[in-house]
């Protein structure tokens, strides 16, 4: 008779019974050449990629730390030399400080007719500038609001008005074949 020592878990069920490993675990295969193949000539950088996908940002334009910046007014800009054209005519000028230049790259804006992508551009001016341009719109309404403000005309020449001078105005005679309303 062979001597078997007593079982501890006998009388457990069976899904509470400890099933251990083999004391030696498997070789591993041979590995396989082709799972390592890439189909880029150059390595691409995963953590660059992930960094900037679209999905890691509040919007897909941010402009990260832009409070750092009051004095600043940014806008974002197709990379088209138009648009660029235009923005320079309005003050802006290219940003390129890298923390904030490379928020934007690897980024497509979109697509010319030719199919040729466009990348997104991020341009600043002063608000000092801003704020001239303004003053210029209102100076060129203001004097606009005053040409056709009727105190500011003479209508001494027509038979059908007078000016009323002080009163802010303008007195005004409609009677006369040209006011009769023909039917």
């Amino acid at each position: 008779m062979t001597y078997q020592p007593a079982n501890p878990f006998a009388g457990l069920p069976e899904n509470l019974v400890p099933n251990p490993p083999p004391g030696m675990p498997e070789a591993p295969g041979p590995g396989d050449a082709m799972k390592t193949l890439s189909p880029f000539r150059k390595a691409l950088d995963v953590d660059e990629i992930i960094k900037n996908l679209i999905l890691d940002r509040p919007l897909k334009l941010y402009i990260p730390d832009v409070q750092k910046y009051p004095e600043f007014e940014f806008r974002i800009i197709n990379d088209i030399p138009s648009e660029r054209a235009q923005a320079h005519n309005k003050g802006y000028r290219e940003v390129d400080l890298p923390e904030l230049v490379e928020a934007f790259n690897g980024l497509i804006a979109g697509s010319d007719k030719n199919g040729k992508p466009y990348a997104p551009l991020l341009m600043a001016r002063p608000r000092a500038v801003s704020r001239e341009i303004i003053k210029r719109q209102r100076r060129q309404l203001h004097s606009i609001y005053a040409g056709m403000d009727p105190a500011n005309k003479e209508f001494n020449s027509s038979k059908y008005t007078k000016n009323a001078g002080a009163l802010g105005g303008s007195e005004g005679s409609f009677s006369g074949a040209g006011f009769r309303i023909r039917v």
